[in-house]
């Protein structure tokens, strides 16, 4: 199976308190589809304020909220560094990304 592997151009947060959100932005030319796995490395710096946040994955275009996989709840940056990489699968009913596993 082949996963495509995508390389973060920025991580960036927005909002304070309850609205904050991690959002990550990969290149706009990354198409997602339905049912399919990314590997995304998070090669840009991580900023400071990440921890406890929501993770929102965009290509400048369309995005989605990062879900643990199997149990629908939010997951938070608290596991984000530089240098990992985030397996994830996007699905568009509503548009999201399943969290499969962090590595790195």
């Amino acid at each position: 199976m082949f996963i495509q592997r995508i390389s973060a151009e920025s991580i960036a947060v927005t909002g304070t308190g309850n609205t904050a959100q991690t959002t990550i932005t990969v290149p706009s030319t990354v198409t997602f589809a339905a049912g399919v796995t990314y590997d995304i490395l998070l090669s840009a710096q991580i900023p400071d304020g990440t921890d406890g946040t929501i993770v929102v994955i965009t290509n400048g275009t369309d995005e989605g909220e990062l879900y643990q996989f199997g149990f629908g709840n939010y997951a938070r940056a608290r596991r984000l560094g530089s240098r990992k990489i985030l397996r994830v699968q996007f699905f568009d009913d509503p548009a999201h990304f399943n969290l499969v596993f962090v590595r790195g």
